[in-house]
């Protein structure tokens, strides 16, 4: 029976009556990942692995994600539904588990990891690794392609776990991820600190430790890596697995001399809202992207109140200063220009005018949320824009991505973000209307730009 080759031209195809195949993520050969959706009544999205298989081999994989799928950890990515499948001639199995929004992997081509990067990575995979084990089982694949950030949150794919103890088949040649006794198929606890040992180097120096697999040798630890990390790796790297470390061992070596922020927490949102008495705050004037920092909040307070005195106390004086008779024309009331409703009566009677047309204003930004992990990735200029429709009471009713800046993680912050915003409604006819605004998000590493257009009406 052949296997079919699994690629991106699979894309529209629905495994199973229930998982459409949405998105090519990668893979070659008889694998195959792309992004799915959970079906109702729980929409969510997803990711769907393909693995050409049949027979005991196919039994396996089902036996193992079955267990998989009754691990529950914070930092282990859940698995959610697995199956037979059955194309043509070609006999399938597939797992469904959470959509990750960056990997490890994607991370160390462009650069190294900080030592406080690399110590935000490794407490929560020793804290999923440690769960396994002490359920009796072991990963057997760590490495930074498996090492994926969910909402925010680090988590090690939660797939491929096995019991430990026992023997599994190696179907391809073993890596420098796999440790010696990796050859025999044993599986075993210290197997996963061996592999976090060549995680550990690659993260920090983007390459791997220098090692012959056919030699008595162990592997190179460059003497670069920087305390305590290099003598973490070198005891991990022990060819003998009984003098490797325990994963509590490697924890009491991590003791942080300052607190460390998790990647689960969230950034604080800064949001700039418009002021109930005044249409239009001074930042609608401002043509071009608006840069905003991190700082406190205390901050921005200050000078949005000056700013919004200086525009209150302008408005009272031109209201002061007017002719009366203009000023009762006008609002059609005959009321004292230094009363309250002067203001909105005036902006009333002029918007409504018949046959008059405004262009619509923000009167909302809304910050994306940036991890403080993800904005150290940074390099250069990440560019996503986001095309949103917004109806005649300001609000956004759709949000559409135009670019995405190659980064799924900053595509979806900005998103989240763009659904946040508030305008002021465009007219015309005298009328408010509907509108289509493309909204453009720059994450660099000191911060984050946005500008709007409005593109219709």
């Amino acid at each position: 029976m052949s296997r079919a080759s699994i690629a991106a031209d699979w894309v529209g195809r629905v495994i199973d009556g229930r998982f459409a195949l949405l998105e090519w993520l990668g893979g070659s050969g008889s694998r195959g990942l792309f992004r799915t959706e959970l079906p109702q009544p729980i929409t969510k999205k997803a990711t769907i692995k393909l693995i050409a298989a049949e027979g005991s081999e196919a039994d396996a994989y089902l036996a193992g994600w079955a267990k998989a799928a009754n691990l529950s950890h914070p930092h282990l990515l859940r698995v959610f539904r697995s199956g037979r499948f059955q194309i043509g001639s070609t006999e399938l199995v597939y797992v469904v588990t959470e959509c990750a929004d960056e990997v490890l992997a994607q991370i160390i081509p462009v650069r190294g990891l900080t030592p406080e990067e690399t110590r935000q990575m490794l407490d929560p995979v020793i804290e999923a690794l440690g769960y396994l084990h002490e359920k009796g089982f072991v990963h057997g694949h760590v490495k930074p392609s498996n090492i994926l950030v969910v909402d925010d949150v680090l988590k090690l794919s939660g797939d491929s776990v096995a019991a430990g103890g026992g023997v599994r088949v190696i179907s391809q040649a073993p890596s420098i991820y796999d440790a010696p006794e990796a050859a025999r198929g044993a599986t075993a606890p210290s197997a996963d600190v061996w592999a976090l040992g060549v995680t550990l180097v690659e993260a920090l120096t983007q390459r791997l430790p220098e090692w012959e697999r056919g030699t008595h040798q162990e592997p190179v630890v460059p003497v670069t890596v920087p305390r305590p990390f290099g003598e973490i790796a070198r005891e991990c790297l022990r060819r003998d697995p009984e003098r490797r470390p325990t994963l509590r061992e490697i924890k009491a070596r991590l003791e942080p001399s300052r607190p460390i922020e998790f990647p689960g927490r969230k950034v604080e949102k800064a949001v700039v809202e418009a002021p109930a008495a005044i249409p239009v705050i001074a930042e609608d004037l401002v043509e071009g992207p608006q840069t905003y920092e991190a700082a406190p909040a205390k901050r921005r307070v200050v000078p949005l109140v000056v700013g919004l005195l200086v525009v209150v106390v302008a408005l009272a004086v031109w209201m002061v200063r007017r002719p009366a008779t203009q000023g009762a024309a006008i609002s059609g009331t005959g009321q004292s220009a230094g009363q309250s409703e002067a203001g909105s009566a005036v902006r009333a009677a002029v918007v409504t005018k018949p046959g008059l047309s405004a262009k619509g204003a923000v009167t909302q930004r809304v910050l994306p949320e940036v991890a403080s992990y993800a904005q150290k990735t940074i390099h250069g200029t990440i560019a996503v824009a986001v095309g949103v429709s917004v109806d005649a009471n300001g609000d956004v009713t759709n949000a559409e991505l135009k670019s995405t800046g190659k980064s799924r993680y900053f595509a979806r912050v900005a998103m989240e973000a763009a659904r946040g915003w508030k305008f002021k409604a465009a007219f015309k006819d005298g009328q408010p209307v509907s509108s289509v605004w493309m909204l453009r998000f720059k994450f660099r590493p000191s911060g984050t730009e946005t500008s709007s257009v409005e593109e219709t009406p």
